[in-house]
């Protein structure tokens, strides 16, 4: 079942009252009250692995949004549709006709939410007062509050609509005349089933299964003897389970005679490796082993899938000059070496246009995918064989072999030659041509 967690402010959790029973069959919902905004962080970071997703408030979703810049999970904010504003404006309209809407405050009007369309709608001259847009802080209620006081004792409201629960209560001390306006429940449900729709989805690519495959480098033990190799075996295991345990991600590790296998999921896997950029496991072993290994996690549908995606991953890693960590997912996407300057993502899956340009070329698809690779990456189309190697992970007389081939069937031509400090050969940039797959 999906679990949803609601960071809602404390006032208006009566709001909610009826929703987690009509969500009840498809959903939990995790109530997770707030007084004020500062306390929304560790909200969010506490409950993060234990929901599926979360909704906010609008206030504390751009209050998070100005301090990370994205989210660790799917998250939702608490919205009033255009159709339940322009509603409730209408309902105004009719019971009081005198009503002048250049004289109500709408504290939630702003830039953030593109002012609701209203002013697609209403002249200039007669729009409500709205927000002047400013950075959402811990102080925001207060200060808003204050707008409404100022420009009632200056007599420019006679009305103020407002979506600040915790600020209602002050208004009515004040005596300002005001409406509070939330989603309705009906809405709230329709949301949530929308939000439940696509967290569905989502759990269901992240259940994939994601293998993790880890070799050591061969022991000749001719020379160090077989001991060597069990106490390396044995080190890397004990690593293993300590950076499970540290990381607080169970995962299985099945041990064979020259590898260690993990098996987890998708989701865990972008855990791991903070959304396939780079690899903690790596980095862990690398501080606690007196060996290098190397690593490569494969994604699959099924076990078998993953565990062959895992292990050519981990055959690129090993013959790669860095000690970087590889992906193969479940489409064939090739991703590494993970964190370093050098990493490319590339298909393994030929099309015709590759079969195409590799025929003209007399270089294999799979080199052919890595320079494609490369140009996406660097977006541009113009390379050194410097810049090439080291993308590859060739030497510079390869990437040179390379580049003169493509040359001279007519894919490449050398641009212009640049001369550093007036010194030395000029260096050769090549500006690839090798049109479009469409």
């Amino acid at each position: 079942m999906i679990r949803l967690g609601a960071i809602i402010a404390q006032h208006s959790l009566k709001e909610l009252t009826t929703v987690p029973a009509r969500v009840a069959d498809h959903c939990e919902v995790v109530m997770l009250p707030y007084h004020r905004l500062h306390e929304t962080p560790e909200l969010y970071r506490h409950n993060e692995q234990l929901v599926d997703g979360f909704v906010l408030t609008e206030l504390a979703y751009f209050y998070l949004m100005n301090q990370w810049d994205s989210f660790p999970v799917p998250t939702y904010t608490f919205q009033i549709s255009e159709q339940e504003f322009y509603k409730k404006l209408f309902q105004l309209s009719m019971s009081r006709r005198d009503l002048d809407l250049t004289r109500v405050y709408i504290d939630f009007l702003s830039e953030y939410n593109n002012f609701l369309g209203i002013k697609d709608v209403v002249e200039a001259g007669a729009m409500p007062i709205t927000r002047t847009p400013q950075r959402i802080t811990d102080k925001i209620h207060e200060e808003v509050l204050n707008e409404h006081i100022a420009l009632w004792q200056a007599g420019e409201i006679d009305l103020s609509l407002t979506r600040m629960s915790n600020i209602v209560q002050d208004l009515a001390e004040q005596g300002i005349p005001h409406i509070y306006l939330f989603p309705s429940p009906d809405s709230i449900v329709q949301q949530f089933e929308h939000i439940i729709s696509e967290l569905a989805v989502i759990k269901l690519a992240e259940s994939r299964i994601a293998i993790g495959y880890v070799t050591m480098e061969s022991v000749d033990t001719a020379k160090e003897g077989l001991n060597e190799w069990e106490l390396r075996q044995m080190l890397l295991h004990k690593s293993l389970l300590e950076f499970s345990t540290e990381q607080k991600i169970p995962f299985i590790i099945q041990k064979s005679s020259n590898s260690f296998e993990i098996i987890s999921s998708f989701k865990d896997l972008k855990t791991l490796t903070d959304n396939l950029t780079q690899c903690l496991l790596l980095t862990y072993l690398e501080k606690t082993l007196p060996f290098p290994v190397h690593i490569g996690w494969g994604i699959g549908n099924s076990m078998y899938k993953a565990r062959i995606n895992a292990q050519s991953a981990n055959s690129m890693s090993a013959a790669s000059k860095s000690m970087g960590t590889y992906v193969v997912t479940d489409s064939d996407q090739i991703i590494g070496p993970l964190g370093e300057e050098s990493c490319l993502t590339y298909r393994n899956q030929v099309n015709e246009f590759v079969k195409r340009k590799s025929e003209e070329t007399d270089l294999s698809t799979l080199q052919l995918q890595k320079i494609m690779a490369v140009l996406a990456k660097t977006e541009r189309n113009e390379l050194t064989a410097e810049e090439l190697g080291f993308h590859l992970g060739i030497t510079v007389r390869s990437a040179n072999r390379m580049l003169n081939q493509l040359e001279e069937k007519g894919v490449a031509r050398i641009l212009y030659k640049k001369q550093e400090k007036l010194r030395g050969r000029p260096k050769k940039i090549y500006q690839i041509q090798l049109g479009s797959e469409g």
